[in-house]
Parts: C-alpha cells; structure tokens; sequence
C-alpha cells in the first residue's frame, strides 16, 4: 500500500504502509497468506492490473486523493490485494510478488519455502 505513511516511514519501508519484513506468517496457501506483525492500524488495497484502489486510517498517515481513500496507478502484477486490521494482515498476489511470496503455511507451521514454526516474512521474502 503506498502513499500513505509519514515520510520517515516511507522512506524507511520503500513506500509501503505495511512492511511485510516485521510481519509473522500465520497461514498461507501458495499466492495468499495471513500474518502478524506489531504495528496496528487499518489499511487496505485492492489491484487489478496497474490500477489500484486504496484506503487508509493509520495515525499519521498523510491524505490519500479523496481523504482517506482513493485510486493509484502503481499496481503490480495481475492481481494483489492487501488488508490490515489492528495488527493481522492479510495479502494475496497472482502471480506472486516480491512482498507476498509463495508459502504453505499452516497454523504456523511453514512448510514452504522453509520449514520452520512462526517464521517471519522477512526470512522468505525475496528483497534485494
């Protein structure tokens, strides 16, 4: 989710409202997963192509086009969607993405890429 941090976490993030390398894998199922991360707020994004739909009510979070919501050119991939409640996360890309890689993940037990119990994203994620 872009646009939509102050600009030391922008910066800090590379422009994404959640930074998927904090996050904890809960579940996943190849394209699609469910995670958990320290830092609580409510966002979400919807994409298809490079059109995207976003919302934001993080504290801090500068103005989208329309307030608290609004659309982006920036999509990636076919489809992505991401949304954040509290401090759950929940994303899924086709084809996958760089920020929602391909997992098994059951009830923290990662099975792919790595085996493991409650790894977090930062450690299959695929960032240069």
């Amino acid at each position: 989710i872009t646009h939509i941090l102050a600009p030391e976490q922008s910066a800090k993030m590379g422009e994404d409202a959640v930074d998927e390398s904090e996050l904890t894998l809960c579940c996943a199922a190849c394209c699609a997963n469910c995670s958990t991360g320290a830092n609580c707020g409510c966002s979400g994004r919807i994409g298809l192509c490079c059109l995207n739909c976003e919302v934001c009510c993080k504290p801090g979070a500068p103005c989208l086009p329309l307030g608290c919501c609004g659309p982006t050119c920036d999509g990636e991939g076919c489809a992505n969607a991401q949304v954040q409640v509290c401090c759950v996360v929940v994303s899924a890309a086709l084809p996958p993405t760089d920020e929602v890689p391909a997992a098994v993940t059951i009830a923290g037990l990662t099975l792919y890429p790595k085996v493991g119990c409650c790894v977090p994203m930062k450690e299959i994620m695929d960032r240069e």
